[in-house]
């Protein structure tokens, strides 16, 4: 029997330092092996239950931020309800009552009907996509909950935000001045609500289509979720035209990836592919990041367009790890911390889950010595 001792102790090595670290110990260090998944919280049961993050319970939560001080807020849109999750994974109930009505109010008090999305504030207050009230909420850093657009009726209305009209508000972002972006999914439009409550369109004429351009001269269609950057640019999660698109503060509006056909691929700008992109978040650096829904991915966007994939696989499922063997069903909101660590509300798996940048600090611990030692090992290994 023919023995290659070489190779044996160099693959029992390879697959050491990946269970190890999650990345391969050699090579460019790049791509979705540069990343960790954890679970924060949830138990994956389907329900509603406060307490430690194993334990914990939610139903098809779909929208997330995190505050500067690391505590994470969730839009649990079935059990109507804005949870928060502390750095140590306790699980509480911060607003709604879990009836899915409307009533503004302190905390418990008040209710909600179908929260998609939320967003927050250098103050520390929380916006609320209340998609089914067809409202825009605002949640003071005490609880309160009060209205800051929306007549309750569904439609679509400019204008003062008491007698303005949404068709089905999902996402929502707010900017460093307190001006408040919405993602009006059923009227196919992205609108804008300034510090006083006044409510205008800045893109989108309501019709489904995709054409880029100015302003409402623009066609979006089911435009789910959205962020903006410290530079007032935003960016927009096109689902229906698998897009992510961007505005500029003088209304101009591109495609910055993606774009028609559903699909996975990897590339710059309209070359890349995406299946119905939903969450959408940006870091400080200007990079974005994606749920890619029904491809089971996280996908991150460079400034100038290069679409790579950060970590989940085609295949819905549910495992924590190096990102290339992570698994998500249906992730829908994002959300990126100041110090780089993404989080996702993994809707289909009613878990919350943080990817960190861990395995690329331990893969550059191999060098280059080590790349020129197992080179050696391949090539220079003969049968006995």
């Amino acid at each position: 029997m023919k023995k290659y001792p070489a190779l044996l102790f160099l693959s029992l090595l390879f697959f050491f330092c990946i269970a190890t670290t999650g990345a391969v110990p050699f090579g460019n260090n790049s791509g979705i092996g540069s990343y960790i998944v954890t679970t924060i919280a949830g138990s994956g049961i389907k329900g509603f239950l406060d307490g430690s993050k194993e334990k914990a319970q939610f139903s098809w939560p779909t929208g997330v931020v995190v505050d500067n001080k690391g505590n994470v807020y969730v839009a649990d849109f079935s059990n109507n309800l804005i949870r928060k999750i502390s750095g140590s994974g306790n699980v509480i109930t911060f607003a709604g009552s879990g009836r899915g009505a409307f009533a503004d109010g302190k905390g418990r008090i008040a209710h909600l009907k179908g929260p998609d999305n939320i967003a927050i504030d250098k103050d520390g207050n929380i916006y609320v996509a209340d998609a089914d009230n067809f409202r825009i909420r605002k949640i003071a850093p005490d609880g309160n909950i009060t209205t800051i657009a929306g007549s309750g009726i569904r439609g679509y209305k400019d204008g003062d935000g008491k007698t303005a009209m949404f068709a089905y508000p999902t996402g929502i972002a707010v900017d460093k001045d307190g001006k408040v972006y919405v993602a009006d999914r059923g009227s196919h439009t992205i609108r804008k609500i300034t510090g006083d409550s006044h409510v205008t369109t800045i893109a989108g004429n309501g019709y489904p289509a995709y054409v880029d351009g100015q302003g409402i001269k623009t066609h979006f269609r089911e435009p789910i979720s959205l962020a903006v950057d410290h530079e007032g640019n935003v960016y927009v999660a096109d689902s229906g035209n698998n897009a992510v698109r961007k505005i500029t503060p003088e209304g101009i509006v591109s495609t910055l990836a993606g774009g028609g056909r559903p699909g996975y691929k990897d590339g710059i700008g309209r070359d890349a592919l995406f299946a119905w992109p939903t969450g959408i978040a940006v870091d400080g650096a200007g990079n974005i990041y994606v749920c890619d829904s029904q491809n089971n991915r996280i996908r991150r966007i460079t400034p100038d367009g290069v679409v790579s994939t950060v970590a989940g696989m085609s295949i819905p499922g549910f495992s924590d790890g190096p990102g290339y063997n992570a698994m998500f069903r249906f992730p829908t909101g994002i959300a990126v911390d100041k110090g780089g660590n993404i989080y996702v509300a993994d809707s289909g798996n009613n878990r919350i889950r943080k990817i960190s940048q861990g395995g690329i600090l331990q893969a550059k611990r191999f060098g280059k010595q080590h790349e020129d030692f197992f080179s050696m090992l391949l090539f220079n290994t003969k049968e006995p």
